[in-house]
């Protein structure tokens, strides 16, 4: 069976399951991987602080829950829907 690594194209000998032809090509796929998920991680943790200080600012100090008009929500440009994917 011919497989090629995933970085950079070259035959892998060895393991049957084996995905990189060396550690390099290894490591860089995930340190790769591990900075596009933490951008990804920023930006929703982004969206959410901002939806929760403006839920507080609606809110006040009333700690139960209570009945907010959308429109109210989208005049204070809340996000309704996170999305699935951000462009890097």
């Amino acid at each position: 069976m011919n497989k090629k690594c995933k970085i950079c194209g070259k035959k892998i000998i060895g393991r049957t399951d084996k995905i990189f032809c060396s550690v390099k090509c290894e490591n860089y796929y995930h340190i790769h991987l591990r900075k596009a998920t933490d951008k990804a991680v920023e930006n929703i943790n982004k969206i959410l602080y901002r939806n929760r200080s403006i839920l507080l600012e609606i809110m006040g100090k009333h700690n139960k829950q209570m009945m907010v008009d959308r429109k109210v929500l989208e005049l204070k440009k809340i996000y309704f829907q996170i999305p699935h994917s951000f462009s890097y």
